[in-house]
């Protein structure tokens, strides 16, 4: 049986407005506005700290998946909620540095 390909990272950092800190945890404890089995990704993870919240998507192709996920008219409904409380656009991040333990 083959082996699955590697899987990769895409990051989204966006900044938020003074104060909505709270509201963007909500927004994170809804969950995300699509179903995740049904998308490439195998990992999804939200950060939220006091000025900003981090996405990250894993997969063989995260930016694919998050580009396809774009199209999804239930993204756009819940991207209203976040514009709301986002100070300006989401930016990607690069992977700068990366480190784990393999098992042999």
């Amino acid at each position: 049986m083959a082996e699955p390909p590697p899987a990769s990272r895409l990051v989204v950092v966006a900044q938020l407005k003074d104060g909505t800190r709270e509201r963007a945890r909500e927004l994170v404890g809804e969950g995300p506005p699509f179903e995740l089995e049904g998308t490439g990704l195998s990992g999804h993870q939200v950060y939220v700290t006091e000025r900003e919240v981090v996405f990250v998507f894993e997969g063989a192709h995260p930016r694919t998946a998050v580009e396809e996920l774009a199209g999804d008219p239930s993204v756009w409904r819940a991207a209203s909620a976040w514009r709301e409380i986002l100070a300006g656009r989401p930016r990607l991040a690069e992977q700068a540095y990366d480190w784990s333990r393999h098992r042999e």
